[in-house]
């Protein structure tokens, strides 16, 4: 759900009856999430439906942390039961806010300006803006909330609230969220796109049943967040594709990061995986390049050979520091 993407925690308020708080206040409220990926599909049938993973995701409420003397509540998300991340909110007279986060590690990010999550009152076509930092990364999102929908999910029907962003920067990126007082966020839909417009990666988050006091998970392991989202296009900053045709001029491999390493090598290496008169798995060429910033992008570039592509089956390994990060497939026609 963060692939390029600075959405964060779903913030799962709840209300209770006459003039409830916005915030629930016990510690232990935890709601349970279905996680639904769209994943590359492999086959060269673009008619195909696309394959899905379903992921676990729970978000507890914890205990308070006292960020630059302020008191803020923990929002704890984990992924199959391993601790992802903690978003330490705030409810002031305006809303909701997020001033930091945590990472697994315990290493505090802040957000500059602290960033507004739901906004009080609700009401259809409010709007506001998001232009601030995460990690020295610059970030450019609106929120506005359209209005009431009805919405079906694993834990009911609801009639909810309907809050929809855009994110222009450091990737396109569209997130929808539907808030039902006194269930909290209950539906979630996230989708990355290509500099061109074209989806990179989509996904929805559910949740499967009413929120429940739980405590927390005794043992978590380490996270393994994804680095990259990369794919290949005919254009440097074109749609990706899965098929070219001979003479295509070049093929661009390109490249997302996710909160790479400081001064992370990223590299991409053009492979042959079958095709007529060439051995299996050869390697055509390779490039590398040092990544700028956690959230950077960039292009590598293949240029057709003499006489035009041969037509078969190729791949591209992209690798961060030398491990091998994301794997993107494609194939030359005649």
């Amino acid at each position: 759900m963060k692939v390029a993407v600075f959405a964060l925690g779903l913030l799962p308020l709840v209300c209770g009856a006459a003039e409830p708080p916005l915030f629930p206040s016990a510690e232990g409220t935890t709601w349970n999430y279905d996680l639904v990926q769209e994943k590359p599909i492999e086959s060269f049938d673009l008619t195909e439906p696309k394959e899905e993973e379903h992921l676990a995701v729970t978000y507890r409420l914890g205990g308070i942390e006292k960020i630059d003397n302020k008191d803020l509540r923990r929002l704890e998300i984990y992924r199959d039961h391993t601790l992802e991340s903690v978003d330490l909110v705030a409810v002031e007279e305006r809303g909701i806010i997020c001033p930091a986060r945590v990472d697994s590690q315990g290493t505090i990010t802040r957000l500059i300006p602290p960033q507004l999550m739901l906004p009080t009152p609700l009401k259809t076509g409010a709007g506001w803006n998001f232009d601030g930092t995460i990690a020295n990364t610059k970030v450019k999102q609106r929120y506005e909330i359209t209005g009431e929908e009805e919405v079906d999910v694993p834990a009911g029907k609801f009639h909810a609230w309907r809050i929809h962003c855009e994110q222009t920067s450091p990737a396109p990126a569209t997130i929808d969220r539907w808030f039902v007082p006194g269930s909290g966020f209950v539906k979630v839909e996230t989708v990355v796109k290509a500099p061109s417009g074209g989806v990179l990666e989509k996904s929805s988050l559910k949740l499967k049943g009413p929120p429940r006091i739980t405590s927390a998970p005794q043992k978590y392991a380490t996270p393994r967040p994804k680095k990259l989202s990369a794919g290949v296009s005919s254009k440097a900053t074109g749609e990706l594709k899965t098929e070219f045709k001979a003479d295509t001029p070049a093929i661009y491999a390109q490249w997302h990061g996710h909160g790479l390493p400081a001064h992370a090598k990223v590299r991409a290496v053009f492979i042959a995986k079958n095709v007529a008169d060439v051995s299996a798995d050869y390697q055509l060429d390779e490039s590398s390049t040092v990544s700028p910033a956690p959230n950077a992008h960039g292009v590598f570039t293949l240029s057709k050979p003499e006489g035009g592509w041969t037509p078969g089956n190729y791949r591209v390994e992209f690798y961060v520091d030398d491990a091998l990060a994301e794997t993107a497939k494609f194939k030359i026609s005649k």
